[in-house]
Parts: C-alpha cells; sequence; structure tokens
C-alpha cells in the first residue's frame, strides 16, 4: 500500500458538498432550539420545527400578486380557492390575512380578456365575501361582460353594485358603451337619464360617438346641448368624435361649424381634428377648401394633413399642384413619408399614368425611404392591367425587395392573357426556386386563363397537380373550370363536376352552370337550377338574370326575356346596362325597333355605346334614316363616344345606297375641310364613293370624331392607298387580345381593329398584311 494512502480503517468517509452545507444549516437548527425559549422564532412555533404551522402574514397575497404577474390564472384560482383570503374574517386573537384587493381586480381584469368571465365573477364573489370588493372590482367585470356582448350579465352586476353602494360614475358608463356598442341606443339614453350619479364628460362622449356611428345627427346636437345644460363642458374628444363622424358622411359643412365653436368651449383644435377635414375635404372632391384649410391652420400641418390634401389633388388628377405642394411639404421641413409615396404611386396607376409611379419608386430612396413590396406590386398589376408583359417582367427581376406571392402572381395573370405559356411556366419554375410557395390563387390564375382560351385538357391536368402543393381547390377553383366546361359546349360534364365539388356552391359556380344550360337551349333545366338554387339561400344575382334574358334573346325569344326582365325586382335586382342591351339587340334584331327604342329612353340607368349602336343597326337595316340621324345626334349630345362598330354599322348599311351626292354641312375646322374636298372633289378611283351618298350624318360623325379611326381606315375612307408598313403597323397597334379568338388570329402581337378589316376586306387569319379592295 502507498505510504501517502491511508487504510480503509482509518480513511475519513466523503460527502458531497450539498450534504456537507445541508448538516452544517442543522447544526445551526439544533444550536439555536437549544438556546431559544419557547415561543420565540427558533422555539416550537418555527416553521422548521413545526411544518404545520400557519405561513406569515402576507405570503398568500405575494404569493397571488406572483401568480398573476406571470399569467398563471389557474394557479391564481386555486391559489385564492383554497386559501384563507377566502374565508369570512372572525375575532380571534390571530386574525386572518385581508384580501390583496388590487390584485385580485388585475386577476379580474386578465381573465376577462381571456374571455374567462365565469371565473372572473368567481374571484369577484370572493372578494365580496371577505367584504374587500370595491368599486373597480364591479367596473372591471361590468366592462368585460359588456366588451362579450352579455349585457343581461353587466346589468346583473350593476344591480349588485348599486345595491352595496359600489356603483360610481364609471360602472354606469362601462354598461352604458355597452348599450351603444350592441346598438341599443334607446337603452343608453335611458340609463344616461336616470342615472343616481351625474354623469361626466366620458359618459357623454361614449353616448355621442353611438349616436354619430348610428348617424342619429339630430339627437346627437340635442345631447351636447344637454352635456352643457348640466355643467358638463364638452372637451377636445367630444368635438372630435362628431367632426369624425360628420367628415365621413360627407357634412362637411356641420363639421366646419363644430370647428368654430370650440373656442367657445376653450377647447384649441390639434392637428388630429385638422388633418380629419382635410382628409374630409379632399375625399369628398372639394379640394381647393382642403389646401385653403391646410394653409390656415392653427397648428403646425404633419405628414398626415399633407398626405391628405395630396389624396385630394391625386383624386382630381391636379398632377402639376401635387408637385408643388411636395416641394412646399420638404421646404417646411416635414418630408414625405411611406404614405405619401403610396399614395402617389396608386393613383398615378388608378389614372393608367404607370411610367410617373416608376419615376416616383425611383426617387424614394433620395428620401430615405426604400420601396416596399406593396408599391413594387402595385406598378406589376398596373402594366399586367395594360398588357405590359415584359415590362412588368422586368420590374419584377429589378426589385429591391424580395417579391411575395402577390408580385409573381399579377406578373403570372398578365402572361396567361398573353398566352405566353411557356414563360409562365418559366416564372413558376423561378418562384418555387426563390422560396415562395404557390398557392391557391397561382392555381386558379392559371386554371381560369386555360378555360378562359378553350384549353380545358390542360386547365384538368394542372388543377390534378394541387394537391402535390399541398394547395386545396376552392369554389373559384370549381367555378373556372365549370365555367370552362359550359363554353365548349360540355354541359352535362359541367353539371356532373357541379353535383360533385366538395365545397358549398356559391351565384359564380351557379351561374357557369347555368351558361351551359342557356347554350344548349335547356330552358326547363335552367329554371330548375334557378330554383335550387334559390332554395339553397343562394339567391341569383345581376349575372344569373342577364345570362337568361341574353341567352332568350339570341335564341329569338324576346317575349319570354321580358317576362324574365319583370322578375328582376321580386329578388331585389336592379336592371344594369347589359341587361337593357341585351334586350335592346334583341328587340332590335326582331324588327321591333319602336320598342328597342321605348326601353332605350326608360332605361333605369345611362346607355352606353352598345345599347345605341343596337338600335342603330336595326334602323340602318330598316333604313330609317332620319330615325337613325336622329339617335346619333341624341348620343352625340350625351357625350357617348361612337366607336369602330357605330362606324361599321353607318358604312355597311350606306354601302350599298345609291343617292346624289351630299350637301355638306358646314366644318368645323382645317382638317375638316380638308377631308371634305378630298371626298367631294378627289379625282382618284374611290373605290368606296357609293358610302358618301346621302350621308351627311357619317361625315358630320367623322368631322368630330376623326381620331378615333385607325390611320388606314380613314385613307381608304378617303380613297387614298394604304402603304403595306401602315397596314401591318395598326393590325400591331389596334391588338386587342381580349377581343379576339384563337380561332381567328394566329398572330400573337396584335390583330386588325373590326372597322379596318371590314373596310379593307382582310381576312383576319391573314399574317402577311397584304390588303384588299374594299
Amino acid at each position: 500500500m502507498s505510504p501517502l494512502r491511508l487504510s480503509p480503517k482509518h480513511a475519513r468517509p466523503r460527502h458531497h458538498r450539498f450534504a456537507v452545507s445541508f448538516a452544517a444549516s442543522t447544526r445551526r437548527v439544533d444550536c439555536r432550539s437549544r438556546t431559544t425559549p419557547t415561543g420565540r422564532r427558533g422555539g416550537a412555533g418555527s416553521i422548521w420545527v413545526n411544518p404545520s404551522a400557519s405561513p406569515r402574514p402576507g405570503a398568500v397575497s405575494r404569493t397571488l400578486r406572483r401568480l398573476v404577474e406571470v399569467d398563471d390564472l389557474d394557479a391564481a384560482l386555486r391559489l385564492l380557492r383554497g386559501s384563507s383570503i377566502t374565508s369570512t374574517p372572525v375575532a380571534s386573537d390571530s386574525a386572518l390575512e385581508p384580501p390583496a384587493v388590487i390584485t385580485c381586480n388585475i386577476l379580474i381584469k386578465k381573465l376577462c380578456a381571456r374571455h374567462r368571465l365565469a371565473d372572473a365573477e368567481r374571484v369577484l364573489e370572493a372578494l365580496k365575501a371577505s367584504g374587500a370588493a370595491d368599486a373597480v372590482s364591479h367596473n372591471t367585470l361590468v366592462a368585460g361582460y359588456c366588451r362579450e356582448g352579455c349585457l343581461g350579465d353587466a346589468e346583473r352586476v350593476l344591480e349588485t353594485a348599486r345595491a352595496s353602494g359600489s356603483a360610481n360614475v364609471v360602472t354606469y358608463t362601462a354598461l352604458i358603451d355597452g348599450y351603444c356598442r350592441s346598438g341599443r341606443l334607446a337603452d343608453a339614453l335611458r340609463l344616461i337619464a336616470s342615472m343616481p350619479v351625474a354623469p361626466d364628460t366620458y359618459t357623454y362622449n361614449t353616448v355621442l360617438k353611438g349616436l354619430c356611428g348610428a348617424k342619429h345627427w339630430e339627437e346627437a346636437e340635442e345631447l351636447m346641448a344637454e352635456m352643457i345644460r348640466n355643467s358638463c363642458h364638452p372637451n377636445e374628444v367630444t368635438f372630435a368624435t362628431q367632426i369624425r363622424a360628420f367628415c365621413q358622411n360627407g357634412l362637411l359643412d356641420r363639421a366646419v361649424r363644430l370647428l368654430e365653436q370650440m373656442p367657445k368651449y376653450g377647447c384649441t383644435p390639434d392637428v388630429v381634428i385638422f388633418s380629419t377635414l382635410v382628409n374630409g375635404f379632399s375625399e369628398h372632391g372639394r379640394v381647393d377648401e382642403a389646401l385653403k384649410l391646410l394653409n390656415t391652420m392653427l397648428c403646425k400641418p404633419n405628414t398626415v394633413c399633407y398626405n391628405a390634401a395630396l389624396k385630394g389633388l391625386c383624386i382630381a388628377g391636379r398632377w402639376e399642384e401635387v408637385g408643388e405642394l411636395i416641394a412646399d411639404m420638404v421646404g417646411k421641413g416635414c418630408p414625405p413619408n411611406d404614405a405619401t409615396f403610396s399614395t402617389l404611386i396608386n393613383s398615378l396607376c388608378q389614372n393608367r399614368l404607370v411610367e410617373y409611379a416608376i419615376e416616383v419608386l425611383e426617387k424614394m430612396q433620395k428620401y430615405g425611404y426604400m420601396p416596399d413590396v406593396v408599391s413594387y406590386n402595385t406598378i406589376i398589376s398596373c402594366f399586367s392591367e395594360q398588357g405590359r408583359v415584359d415590362d412588368a417582367l422586368r420590374l419584377l427581376n429589378t426589385m429591391l425587395c424580395k417579391p411575395d406571392t402577390v408580385s409573381f402572381n399579377a406578373v403570372l395573370k398578365c402572361l396567361c392573357r398573353a398566352e405566353r405559356w411557356c414563360d409562365a411556366v418559366e416564372l413558376m419554375d423561378k418562384m418555387l426556386k426563390e422560396g415562395c410557395p404557390i398557392i391557391e390563387m397561382t392555381f386558379n390564375i392559371l386554371i381560369d386563363s386555360l378555360c378562359q382560351n378553350g384549353l380545358v385538357n390542360v386547365a384538368i391536368e394542372v388543377f390534378e397537380l394541387m394537391p402535390k402543393y399541398r394547395c386545396t381547390p376552392d369554389i373559384v377553383t370549381y367555378s373556372s373550370l365549370i365555367n370552362g366546361f359550359s363554353e365548349q359546349g360540355l354541359d352535362e360534364v359541367a353539371f356532373d363536376l357541379f353535383r360533385s365539388m366538395p365545397c358549398k356552391a356559391d351565384a359564380f359556380s351557379y351561374n357557369a352552370v347555368l351558361k351551359g344550360w342557356c347554350a344548349a337551349a335547356r330552358w326547363d333545366d335552367a329554371g330548375e337550377l334557378i330554383a335550387d338554387m334559390v332554395t339553397k339561400g343562394c339567391l341569383p344575382n345581376e349575372v344569373t338574370f342577364n345570362i337568361l334574358i341574353n341567352s332568350l334573346c339570341q335564341r329569338g325569344l324576346v317575349d319570354r326575356a321580358i317576362e324574365v326582365y319583370e322578375q328582376m325586382p321580386n329578388y331585389g335586382i336592379t336592371p344594369d346596362v347589359f341587361t337593357y342591351n341585351a334586350l335592346i339587340n334583341g328587340f332590335s334584331e326582331q324588327g321591333h325597333l319602336d320598342d328597342a327604342l321605348k326601353l332605350l329612353s326608360s332605361m333605369s340607368c345611362e346607355p352606353d355605346t352598345i345599347s345605341y349602336n343596337s338600335i342603330l343597326k336595326g334602323l340602318c337595316r330598316a333604313q330609317r334614316w332620319n330615325d337613325a340621324e336622329k339617335l346619333v345626334t341624341e348620343m352625340l349630345r350625351k357625350n357617348c363616344t361612337p366607336n369602330e362598330v357605330t362606324f361599321k354599322t353607318l358604312l355597311r348599311s350606306l354601302h350599298h345606297q345609291v343617292i346624289e351626292p351630299p350637301q355638306v354641312p358646314p366644318l368645323l375646322d382645317d382638317s375638316s375641310i380638308l377631308l371634305r374636298d378630298l371626298v367631294v372633289h378627289s379625282e382618284a378611283p374611290l373605290a368606296a364613293a357609293p358610302l358618301w351618298a346621302g350621308c351627311p350624318l357619317l361625315l358630320a360623325l367623322l368631322q368630330q370624331h376623326l381620331l378615333l379611326l385607325p390611320g388606314p381606315c380613314l385613307l381608304l375612307l378617303l380613297g387614298l392607298p394604304v402603304p403595306r408598313l401602315l397596314l401591318r403597323h395598326s393590325r400591331r397597334g389596334a391588338c386587342s387580345r381580349r377581343s379576339c379568338s384563337r380561332s381567328t388570329c394566329r398572330c400573337h402581337r396584335g390583330c386588325a381593329c373590326p372597322c379596318w378589316l371590314f373596310l379593307s376586306g382582310v381576312r383576319a387569319s391573314d399574317t402577311d398584311g397584304s390588303t384588299g379592295s374594299p
């Protein structure tokens, strides 16, 4: 054995450090117990010696407070139920611990915030049992019940508070606020009139807010007058509440009168009140008054005030003044913020001034603001709506922030409209690579676009890929597919899908099926579908009736269409311009021109160009030239601009008329004089010469709307040769992909306008730019 080691017999036992410390503390306790008299801290009453002894005073309250602070509400409730805090005090030498009322009130508030009102009332009952419940305890519970809409329970708690003398003005105000939130304004007014304590300004403001929210302006004025009579002076909140409500409802003059009364009651309007008024003037088109108020404010305007005036200028399209206002902002030390730039970008895009929106986007960094994804999405969506696919793609690829799903979906919609399917697939691949998930809306855009272009089979393949990307088809997905089947004449397939879809049908899906039934002239099935629609609580809308009326008119069943039209008010639906256009066109096609004119004059909405064109076609077919001239005169008088169809209708009808050359009416400008000279005196071979026989009406139209005609159309009307290059340019410039179909246009860059095609004799399928004789 090593001499450095002790033998096992003499070795000292090894102890853990905790065991040594614990033994030392035990020895100290034993020492104190031998030297301390009985009844003192270390004697028989010590918690170390007698674990069954009562805890020290305040221990339960401290524990309860800690549990409430850490939001362990269940443990706090258990402690409250099991402790002496809930017991009724008794007369003894050792009085029980008084309840911690402040902690319990906080506990009531937290329980109400978590919608545990029954537990909150148990805490109140515990406080009441110990005689410690105060007004705050009752007020908190009343407010909690009111926020949950349990006004009956709130009234019950208020009655117990009144009986115990704990109810004060805050208690009544809490219940009044509950009445106002629930729309029970009569009960709120009754309670404020019967309060045993005097209502204060906050109480009146609560009722005023409710009355203004319900647009009871007269009662609000009477209540404010009563408030003043009762020597309860209004404050800034009183005025701000009413001014905000007046501005939101367009009662700006009343808001200004209220603003002028504020100094009378010692109230000074702040920047919030002024910004509310400026915003109200701007939103209701009174921009000059908004600017005047901005310049005469009693306090320094902030960015919110300037943004409100800026919005009014943008709505009015006063872009030069927009720039001046921003310069004024910067000059007065109030630089534009994110809201300023967002307002500008949104307004410019809404007015299709996307180039200027791009400039604003580039200038944001000058003021220390980085464009966010919302601003980019607004511009990308504008590009998409204008069909500028390449610009949308370019902006998406140069974004300074990470694009989101909305960004990709906006570009995807644009690509699908342009039928650039390969680019759409590449975009979705990029979308996945950048960690941007494909959502249901992405699939819906694809499926709807494919169905609109007649590619229903491809749409089904895309539909079947949705589970792979954890996307669930919704009612929009099914409605697009049903509409695609109906458009292709597969009405039975559409109906089978409609019956088997797992989601609840809406008006769009019903209308998609209805379109198929009507296209197949299955009127009985269409009637049963609408009856089923009503039975299942999905009432028909304007589109439902328009589909039915338009289909009946196309089949020549105008009388039945009129019967359907007369049923619209029974469903609370007002006919729109599409409804009237279908009926007018139906009458015109049947030769019932007087009925068409009568319906046109009795429309409940303003007629559009299609309305006039439909009747004009019938009048020209019947050679009722005087009526046609009156109709076009009325059209121009109502600022309803003729379009290419108007000219096409007149040209086609007048082409076959052989009458004496026209008496040209007085002309308005040099361009019109040139046109007259070319038409009347031209010695060039005018293939369209019969067009001008007896048609001063057409010449008058041309005088006022020369710019509407594409260049080649105008040249042909004048009998001048059309260069091939101009023809090709016109074909691209006049393209409208939404108005041409795959079967008639193989040119993916555009198609010629209908007027040009008619006049030149060029077929829409021709892509070589050749012309024919008109």
